[in-house]
């Protein structure tokens, strides 16, 4: 398989071309966002959901006294987590996250971190937990636990004018771009492997890219087709006006399960995010904030805790 590894993009003004929504806070630099203006559109008020007692119960009584919910996140991949046009940090992870902060009676703060420094900034405990569209993989079970809060599949995006066109059949021998440290470019690396190399077929190429809106950008400028989340590939086709195309087939074998990441050393954090989002299933904050991003085809029934060893 060609995988080519490419530098850190520090050019924020090209990148802030792809797409007014792609938009990235200080590029390749480890900032905290100010989570004080929360996203309350959409009938969803974070600042008016009541604190479950239960949930907040099983919180550490460090974390409780400390009245804080540290979170990493990667703030370049909407619709999940990214900042708007006034530079307020949204998306589905965002709020989903200050709304368990909510319930667990805490405050949320929300840190932009590239994406392969994501899980091991948890792992060593700088931060809580960890929400940024992470797929539970084998890899990352065996460094943090997960709670499970959405499902995901994935699609082609490309650029209108790409040629030859990438269909799910035609996979490959073709060029690929990807994130490091995402579900998505796992996938494509594995799909080289098992559905093209094992079988006799060209294997992928596969440009490999630091930050999410990179990968956006690649795209645009017909370097590759990216698989990606449905979700994320039609708010980007959607907002770009970058000639971006979301394709409309699915990717067989492509469904996942996405988590909050917490450390393996604190369970009981584990326990406290379960029971504050089954709290938040229950009383329909849940399904509303998916409504406000129009993924509600992507809603889980219930949550389960992933480890090593299973759910």
């Amino acid at each position: 398989m060609n995988v080519l590894q490419h530098p850190r993009r520090r050019d924020r003004a090209l990148l802030l071309a792809v797409s007014a929504a792609v938009a990235l806070a200080g590029c390749g630099v480890t900032s905290t966002a100010d989570t004080s203006d929360r996203d309350t559109g959409a009938a969803i008020d974070i600042d008016a959901i009541a604190v479950d007692k239960k949930a907040q119960a099983e919180l550490p009584e460090e974390m409780r006294k400390s009245g804080t919910l540290d979170v990493a996140s990667e703030l370049d991949w909407p619709p999940f987590s990214y900042k708007d046009d006034s530079g307020k940090t949204t998306g589905i992870d965002v709020l989903m996250i200050q709304a368990i902060g909510r319930k667990l009676g805490l405050k949320t703060t929300i840190a932009d971190l590239g994406a392969d420094t994501i899980i091991p900034s948890v792992q060593n405990g700088r931060y809580d937990v960890a929400v940024s569209q992470l797929v539970t993989t084998p890899e990352r079970l065996r460094a943090v636990n997960f709670v499970d809060y959405i499902q995901n599949t994935l699609g082609i995006i490309q650029h209108k004018d790409y040629s030859p066109k990438v269909t799910p059949e035609s996979m490959c021998g073709k060029t690929f771009v990807g994130t490091q440290g995402t579900g998505p470019l796992d996938f494509t690396r594995q799909y080289s492997e098992k559905e093209c190399v094992a079988k006799g077929k060209p294997e992928m190429t596969i440009h490999v890219f630091d930050k999410s809106a990179a990968t956006i950008l690649a795209v645009g400028n017909k370097r590759g087709v990216f698989l990606t989340n449905r979700a994320v590939g039609e708010y980007v086709a959607a907002t770009s006006n970058n000639g971006l195309v979301m394709g409309k087939e699915t990717i067989p074998g492509s469904r996942t399960l996405s988590g909050i990441a917490y450390s393996k050393k604190h369970p009981e954090v584990g326990r406290a995010v379960q029971a504050a989002l089954l709290s938040l299933m229950n009383d329909g904050t849940y399904q509303k904030i998916l409504e406000k991003w129009k993924v509600t085809d992507q809603a889980l029934k219930t949550s389960e805790i992933r480890n090593e060893t299973g759910s």
